[in-house]
């Protein structure tokens, strides 16, 4: 099945060469694809890698929005092209006015032109080139902010856009003030707690104000949540993945932060385990994407052949986690991985999205997406696939309180209205498409799986 993973997002220039990149079957391996231009001009085009991928260097001769179809015998995918006679304008940031000189604990506004963005457009302002200071709104051109910090040093700060292509920088000297006891803390947390649990840390945050965004991250390189204050107060529900001594902070800014050590034990009952994110990607989920509070549970299938056999190796797999990412963020250009899980064939389930965000799966994304790694139009899951997705189901039913996940209930779909369902369903109960496989889940076990977790609740 021949799929686009990186195709151009935006215009580019006649006469300028451009490239789309694919994957196909590793069967088809040697085969040569043909292109035809715009449903009218064929030409010969690449030849599928031996490991299933594709590339196809191109360029336009004539403005407009032109269609490239890529061909391999009865199968084709279409990629539409916007081709322009010369680029817009481009768009530019600057400072207009920003103090030299700073004292800690004072505030001061900085002000900027943003050139040829669209009103409305929001910006990031940041130190130090990573701690965010503020979003600021561009309006007529300009874009405004109000910044502070609490110890002295020299500052670099930078205005940019949000995908971080354009950007502008100056400096800040911040001179010492007269200096304030620390503002966070954290109130009775548990010295220990087990992996895959649900655990609430909270804490003080005295002189910030209400619906104020703090950062709670793990081990200096994790966030966990982004909790805000009310009453001086913050809390936060989180759980982690991995055993071991965690380093946790709670960070309202570069200077002002509160840290504790927990240690987090593996389960005592249980072997199954999720692999978590950092296993296949150094890359974090989004911390702006929208929030969620599970629903229910979808169950999908990739429908990406060439998976790794039952008794692949993790490196196998993470390479696949890889090449599912690139298919859907450079392809579907989703921000993230859509999934939340993906189990393998060898029955190792990997941390997809981050669950606490909405994902990008079933168009409604109420819910968890789990997703067997492979194509299950006629073949089955493997027992291994099986096993993983109950123990799965089961940890993330009692996780979010699903305490029947076999008798269906008033469900909001897509494409059929509200349908009765029940806790665990398929793509295709709220979605008009063949994913997870056969009719009623057959492929895929799925109300084997519904009674077996059902059976634990």
């Amino acid at each position: 099945m021949l799929q686009v993973t990186q195709a151009p997002t935006g215009p580019v220039l006649a006469q300028q060469r451009f490239s789309i990149l694919g994957v196909a079957s590793v069967a088809d391996a040697g085969k040569t694809l043909s292109l035809v231009v715009d449903d009218q001009f064929r030409t010969t085009g690449p030849v599928i890698k031996p490991d299933g991928t594709w590339q196809v260097d191109f360029l336009f001769q004539a403005a407009g929005n032109r269609r490239l179809r890529v061909e391999l015998e009865d199968d084709s995918t279409t990629v539409v092209v916007q081709v322009v006679a010369t680029l817009p304008q481009a768009q530019q940031l600057r400072f207009t006015q920003i103090p030299a000189r700073l004292p800690a604990l004072q505030s001061a506004t900085v002000e900027g032109t943003a050139d040829n963005f669209a009103e409305g457009t929001q910006l990031i302002l940041r130190s130090d080139r990573k701690f965010e200071l503020a979003r600021p709104t561009v309006l007529a051109g300009k874009w405004r902010s109000t910044i502070g910090f609490n110890q002295a040093g020299k500052r670099v700060i930078e205005i940019l856009s949000t995908d971080g292509k354009i950007r502008a920088e100056t400096e800040i000297d911040v001179v010492d003030a007269k200096p304030r006891p620390p503002r966070l803390g954290f109130t009775n947390p548990p010295q220990r707690v087990q992996a895959e649990t649900i655990v609430t840390l909270s804490g003080i945050a005295e002189n910030y104000s209400d619906d104020d965004q703090l950062v709670l991250r793990v081990d200096q390189k994790s966030e966990l949540a982004r909790p805000q204050v009310v009453d001086g107060k913050w809390q936060a529900r989180t759980l982690f993945r991995q055993a071991g001594n965690r380093l946790i902070e709670i960070i309202g800014s570069e200077q002002d932060r509160a840290q504790i050590i927990i240690a987090v034990q593996a389960p005592a009952t249980s072997t199954f385990k999720v692999l978590s994110r950092g296993t296949w990607t150094n890359n974090p989920t989004p911390a702006d994407l929208p929030n969620l509070t599970p629903k229910r549970i979808t169950i999908h299938h990739t429908a990406l052949s060439g998976q790794a056999a039952i008794n692949g190796t993790q490196t196998q797999e993470a390479a696949r986690m890889r090449l599912i990412y690139n298919g859907h963020v450079n392809g579907n250009s989703w921000a993230d991985i859509g999934y939340h899980f993906i189990i393998m064939p060898s029955g190792r389930v990997y941390e997809g999205r981050s669950e606490r965000k909405r994902g990008s799966h079933d168009v409604v994304n109420d819910g968890l997406g789990i997703a067997f790694d492979g194509v299950y139009s006629t073949n089955t899951i493997s027992q291994q696939q099986y096993q993983a997705a109950v123990a799965l189901c089961t940890v993330l039913s009692k996780r979010y309180g699903f305490k029947n996940t076999v008798t269906p209930v008033p469900t909001p779909t897509a494409d059929f209205g509200t349908r009765n369902l029940p806790l665990i369903c398929g793509h295709r109960d709220r979605v008009s498409t063949a994913c997870p496989g056969s009719e009623g889940g057959k492929t895929v076990r799925l109300g084997e799986i519904r009674t077996a977790v059902n059976a634990q609740l």
